[in-house]
């Protein structure tokens, strides 16, 4: 499991992190899961909840979809 708290200590030394995650994409009869890299940005350690800049918007991963915290690469903005 991902340790949030970590994750924020990471974050507040300056680390750049991407966030691999789990999402559900479609309709209701036809949902599946797509696994997504994105620049993480913040954590909410007290909600479960992790922080991506998706497409230039951020948007918010529920910790049980999150799957690795990595080190920025090239992808990085």
């Amino acid at each position: 499991m991902i340790d949030l708290t970590e994750i924020a200590a990471r974050l507040d030394r300056d680390e750049k992190l991407m966030l691999k995650y789990r999402m559900p994409v479609g309709d209701e009869g036809r949902m599946q899961w797509v696994v997504r890299i994105d620049r993480l940005l913040d954590v909410a350690e007290d909600c479960g909840i992790l922080y991506v800049e998706r497409a230039g918007e951020p948007a918010w991963i529920a910790v049980d979809e999150a799957l690795e915290v990595v080190a920025g690469g090239t992808e990085y903005g």
